[in-house]
């Protein structure tokens, strides 16, 4: 009998024991004043960004998803109409030589343009604009034939509009190296300077900005080229325009 006394006794006692230590361990881990500071604390950063206690409201949801919706048609109805495609007739033909092709491309050029401005008393740079070097290999010579493109559809308004001159036509430097920037949009770029009468050189910008392609005006700036006003010079650039949409979009004041 004092053998099971004694055995209860130290059960007991072991429970006892076990019970006051496990309180101990739980009131360390969870219930410690430490934590539940710690946890008024991220409470309180919570409210006010309305993350803690809170939850969208339905009717804003449902205001944000019809606005995606709504952006999201506008974006489909607009980049197909300034989304830039680089025609077959300023590209180089499977299986051709693009060395050769460029040339052909330029002198086909040159002979509608150049000669056809100076046929009725108008000038147009020799050269289009177009380096002294001749560039090589499939990549370049696509990029410059983009160039020409442009090219091609910027002089061939201005002569339609009555432009005296295209007094200069200039690729960027940093655009021979590297005309397609990374990002959403990128502009393909070429700087133009033309002279003549003001309706002139009006109706030149009107056909670029709302003809097809589409051509993005940048940069541009007017100065009286005489003392009455008669004629202006007009200083611009034209991009072609080609959209990534694999890429994010920058958020202003993000670099």
């Amino acid at each position: 009998m004092d053998r099971e006394l004694r055995r209860l006794l130290l059960v007991a006692a072991a429970l006892v024991v076990l019970l006051f230590t496990g309180r101990a361990v739980i009131a360390a881990l969870y219930d410690g004043e430490d934590l539940a500071r710690q946890a008024v604390a991220l409470r309180a950063k919570l409210r006010p960004g309305g993350e803690a206690e809170s939850r969208p409201d339905r009717a804003d949801l449902r205001a944000l998803a019809e606005l995606r919706d709504t952006l999201q048609a506008r974006l489909d109805e607009l980049l197909p109409a300034v989304r830039y495609e680089q025609p077959p007739e300023f590209s180089v033909a499977p299986g051709g030589s693009p060395d050769l092709q460029y040339v052909e491309i330029l002198r086909r050029e040159q002979q509608a343009l150049v000669k056809g401005a100076a046929f009725v008393g108008r000038s147009v740079p020799t050269n289009l604009g177009m380096p002294d070097l001749n560039p090589t290999g499939l990549e370049d010579v696509l990029r410059t034939l983009r160039s020409l493109h442009v090219v091609h559809v910027v002089v061939t308004a201005a002569l339609a509009a009555g432009v005296d001159s295209v007094d200069e036509i200039r690729l960027p430097a940093a655009a021979r190296r590297a005309q397609d920037a990374p990002g959403f949009l990128r502009l393909h770029k070429v700087d133009f300077v033309l002279r003549g009468p003001p309706r002139a050189v009006r109706d030149t910008l009107a056909a670029l900005a709302g003809g097809a392609p589409f051509l993005a005006l940048d940069d541009l700036r007017l100065e009286s080229a005489d003392a009455d006003g008669t004629r202006v010079t007009c200083r611009f650039s034209a991009a072609a325009v080609t959209v990534d949409e694999t890429q994010p979009v920058l958020e202003a004041g993000s670099s």
